[in-house]
């Protein structure tokens, strides 16, 4: 009795160690507002008003147990952005769902978007998102969960930078003093 007391404890043991909450890294979210908490699209403002995306677009997925473990998940680049599900929606071409490490129930998360450009950090036209927490599906649970998708997301606008009029006075002023200089 006692050893199969033992070795039940040991099996429940190993399956909460390998229990980890999942996520498929699919936003296909309802709200069509820009300034959604919850439910949000990915959208280009262009300086005519904002626009939910309609093309691919580049998205690094960051997860974590608490705000402040985040690490980066997955990183998309040209991968279904606002053309299977709908415009401002995003599709893991995979469809692989990915294990948040230390979190069964719920995890926190950070999403940044960028287009033309091969990395975030030189991309011109990108956003991120606050730090936000979603539920989680956890496939080890008693009963089985699915995984879940990215219903607490904010909206994400990402803005196409515009020369300011400014910067362009800026620089004729200062070709106007080279010039100048040099007679």
């Amino acid at each position: 009795m006692k050893k199969l007391l033992l070795s039940t404890m040991l099996v429940g043991l190993a399956v909460g160690v390998y229990a980890q909450g999942q996520i498929n890294l699919s936003v296909n979210n309802t709200d069509a507002s820009p300034t959604a908490t919850s439910n949000g699209k990915f959208w280009l403002n262009a300086g005519s008003g904002p626009a939910p995306i309609n093309t691919d677009f580049n998205v690094n997925f960051y997860g974590g147990s608490d705000a402040n473990s985040l690490v980066l998940l997955k990183s998309l680049v040209n991968s279904g952005g606002g053309a299977a599900l709908g415009p401002g929606t995003f599709l893991d071409l995979s469809g692989a769902p990915v294990s948040i490490p230390g979190a069964l129930t719920s995890g926190f998360f950070r999403v940044d978007a960028w287009i033309n450009a091969t990395t975030y950090d030189s991309a011109t036209t990108r956003a991120t998102s606050p730090v936000f927490s979603n539920p989680l599906g956890n496939p080890n649970a008693q009963p089985p969960g699915i995984p879940t998708d990215f219903a607490n997301m904010p909206a994400l606008v990402m803005v196409i930078p515009e020369p300011s009029t400014f910067a362009l006075a800026g620089l004729g002023a200062a070709a106007l003093l080279i010039f100048r200089r040099r007679k």
